[in-house]
């Protein structure tokens, strides 16, 4: 059994598919965007994202990362006046709106405090996460946010897990830690040691309540 469970964001408590989250907005907003498109588009933005977030250590360093990521995913998609558009989503980026959490992400963090778990963040993000989760009202649940870009490494590199280790307190047979991508969080803690656990949190029979089942 794990004392302490480590839990990526992107993809794992927030969904990060821009049909989860980007198309709603658009729709809402009256923006039109060719969907076909995001195969290509999503990962060109999404890779220049993941290319630059460890320098994005401030407020404004932040936004302008986001800024950018944004406008270039937009851009992608065909949609008019994308740098406008971009601007606007970074101006929203306080409201719940803009982050939508995971189906049971809620109920199964609940449950893990209940059980007396150590939960901490380990993420490849800006400097805005933090926040980010006081947003969406996941802040609490956690005793502790290890951020990419605010401890210089992220995954799979081995420090960013080696940190969280640090802050929990546990050795890596006593960790399992929670994400959807192979590489970095699959491959990337296993390699110390951490037991892991990649879940797809849109699909059923691989949600986050699995967590439950082996934390």
């Amino acid at each position: 059994m794990a004392e302490a469970i480590f839990f990526d964001v992107g993809g794992t408590l927030l969904l990060a598919n821009p049909l989860d989250w980007l198309k709603p907005l658009l729709d809402r907003w009256g923006i039109a965007a060719d969907w076909r498109r995001l195969a290509e588009a999503g990962p060109r933005a999404f890779d220049y994202y993941n290319r630059n977030h460890l320098a994005a250590r401030d407020l404004e360093s932040s936004l302008n990362l986001w800024r950018q990521t944004d406008r270039m995913l937009l851009e992608g998609l065909g949609v008019e006046n994308a740098g406008e558009v971009a601007q606007r989503l970074v101006s929203s980026w306080r409201e719940p709106e803009i982050w939508v959490v995971a189906p049971h992400a809620r109920e199964v963090l609940r449950e893990l405090r209940r059980r007396g778990k150590k939960l901490l963040v380990v993420s490849n993000w800006d400097a805005l996460l933090p926040e980010v989760l006081r947003v969406v009202d996941l802040a609490d649940y956690f005793d502790d946010l290890v951020v990419s870009s605010l401890v210089g490494a992220a995954k799979p590199d081995r420090r960013i897990f080696e940190e969280a280790l640090a802050r929990a307190g546990t050795a890596p047979e006593q960790t399992l830690h929670v994400g959807d991508e192979p590489l970095a969080d699959g491959e990337g803690p296993a390699a110390l040691g951490i037991k892991t656990l990649l879940v797809e949190p849109t699909n059923p029979n691989r949600d986050l309540r699995r967590v439950l089942e082996v934390a």
